[in-house]
């Protein structure tokens, strides 16, 4: 795999229990940013909310270590689903690609990647892991039972591709939105329009919500807000701006 401008050194792992734990032990030994941690498998992968993340060893699991500004935090997990999305226009010409805000992304309405934000304080200083998760030649038949039921590339496609590929292309859509985050030039406007469910009732489950007595938790997606948060709108037509922390599902 060749390095990029933001993949500065890339660890290549048999097996790891996951990216995310193994890039906190190298932070804690003075991992650099632009620490790249690949594993072919995981034995104890998470996603959000400490979902398993399950893979037979055919899909894409990487980390990502960055030193970032705390005031970017915030939209750091859109800006890494969009750099997939970004990646997967490029291979799938013809297919429906969309961002179920805040971390997953979607193909036809079934999910193909994920990806998870931790953050180790050091001092004043926060290096922030970018975990990833992308279906590229597992198989997902027996996954319908979901909301979202997963693909893969392979099952797309009708080929198998090679993961670390697949890797770098998307190092080098995450290098270029990066830079635009961070110097301000994130275009949110157009990334808003790649929501999934957009300007269409989506449903949410948040104790803030549910507080304000809405039993179905249906909720019309109006847009994201430029601080990352997702503006949505209840039956009543109120308006209110959702962060990332407030989802369950």
């Amino acid at each position: 795999m060749k390095k990029n401008m933001i993949a500065n050194k890339i660890y290549i792992f048999d097996k790891l229990s996951s990216t995310m734990d193994k890039s906190k032990d190298l932070i804690n030994n003075g991992a650099c940013h632009g620490t790249v941690v690949v594993a072919r498998y995981q034995t104890n992968g998470r996603g959000s909310n400490n979902r398993d993340w399950i893979s037979e060893g055919n899909d894409a699991l990487f980390s990502l270590i960055l030193d970032i500004d705390k005031s970017k935090l915030q939209l750091l997990s859109i800006v890494s689903a969009y750099s997939v999305l970004s990646m997967l226009e490029d291979i799938l010409r013809n297919e429906v690609i969309s961002i179920k805000w805040p971390n997953d992304v979607l193909v036809n309405g079934k999910k193909i990647s994920g990806n998870l934000i931790e953050n180790v304080i050091q001092g004043s200083l926060v290096k922030s892991i970018v975990g990833v998760g992308i279906n590229i030649n597992s198989n997902h038949k027996s996954t319908n039972r979901f909301i979202y039921p997963s693909v893969s590339l392979m099952e797309i496609i009708g080929k198998e591709l090679d993961i670390l590929t697949v890797i770098e292309k998307y190092l080098s859509k995450f290098s270029f939105f990066y830079s635009k985050l961070i110097n301000n030039k994130i275009n949110i406007e157009n990334i808003s329009k790649h929501l999934y469910g957009l300007e269409k009732k989506v449903s949410f489950r948040t104790n803030y919500l549910n507080k304000k007595n809405n039993s179905n938790n249906l909720y019309k997606i109006i847009k994201l807000n430029k601080d990352g948060t997702l503006k949505v709108e209840d039956n009543n037509g109120y308006q209110l701006n959702l962060s990332a922390s407030e989802i369950s599902n």
